[in-house]
């Protein structure tokens, strides 16, 4: 698939590789040209090889990569990382401590995918291939990472997952937030909703959120939407949706409510919003890992 490039803030270009075929979610990764450049969420291996095939057309020198940065391990975001580690020369693969092993022997990885996706899911993103170890770089919480014109923060953000970081960025004020900040639909464009796929920890989330907030990034830049100004009000509502979510889910659950009642009460909830909404599939998945957590809470307080 040709990939489109985009400046979206000084010297930061978004590499849209289009939609994957499962969640029909946008593939964004992002480009930082500095002395030392930077591959944010390279997405899975085929939209990773997309963009090592169209780097010529682009007029991107992706030999020169000095690190590779995944938000987080899932395949739609660090899928790709080590396929390009092994055709790219130089780049440091930068991960959290809980997703470093998972990344250097895939194979955890690869039987998780295939519950999501199916046995063949090669064949729709590509192989997950290890990183060498090497070429790991293990993060820590408040790290700084220097580039040359710009240095890069990195912020444990769990919630999404436990080996989430998000990347703030000096030179344009912008936070690279994975799915820390939630993931906007092109049916809602301003609304942001948190991302439960299980094992999804709402508490955590919420958390995250107001880590996040309190840098008080000038920009957003998601990984399945684009770059975003309107910073206070994206990171206000999807606390507020988180909180509501939550609200539902859990009183639904104490009234014995099964899942698709739940995926009922959800959708009249999202309805507020749009009349015309229907739930996008990633929100509907991610109802589970809600369901999941309160369950396990739950169960663990008897």
């Amino acid at each position: 698939m040709a990939v489109r490039i985009k400046e979206v803030a000084q010297s930061t270009y978004s590499l849209d590789c289009g939609k994957d075929i499962v969640f029909s979610l946008p593939q964004v990764a992002y480009l930082l040209a500095d002395d030392q450049s930077v591959l944010i969420d390279p997405g899975s291996t085929l939209a990773a090889s997309d963009i090592l095939s169209s780097s010529k057309r682009l007029g991107v020198n992706l030999q020169k990569l000095a690190y590779i940065i995944p938000t987080h391990i899932h395949l739609d975001h660090g899928g790709g990382a080590g396929y390009l580690a092994q055709h790219l020369p130089k780049p440091k693969v930068v991960l959290h401590p809980r997703g470093a092993g998972h990344m250097a022997d895939p194979s955890g990885l690869v039987r998780s995918a295939r519950l999501v996706f199916g046995q063949n899911f090669e064949k729709i993103l590509g192989p997950v291939l290890p990183v060498p170890q090497e070429r790991i770089h293990v993060a820590r919480d408040g790290e700084v990472i220097r580039l040359g014109k710009r240095d890069l923060r990195i912020i444990f953000s769990p919630g999404h997952a436990a080996h989430h970081i998000a990347i703030m960025d000096s030179l344009t004020g912008g936070l690279f937030c994975g799915d820390a900040l939630g993931f906007i639909s092109e049916t809602m464009p301003d609304i942001p909703f948190p991302v439960g796929l299980p094992p999804f920890d709402p508490g955590a989330y919420l958390e995250t959120v107001d880590k996040l907030a309190a840098l008080s990034p000038k920009m957003i830049f998601y990984a399945h939407h684009g770059a975003r100004s309107d910073v206070k009000e994206l990171i206000g509502r999807v606390k507020e949706i988180c909180t509501t979510l939550g609200e539902i889910i859990q009183n639904a659950l104490r009234s014995g409510e099964d899942e698709p009642r739940i995926s009922e009460l959800v959708l009249q909830y999202v309805k507020g919003f749009s009349k015309e909404a229907e739930l996008p599939i990633i929100i509907e998945t991610g109802i589970s890992g809600y369901i999941q957590y309160y369950r396990n809470n739950r169960d663990k307080g008897k």
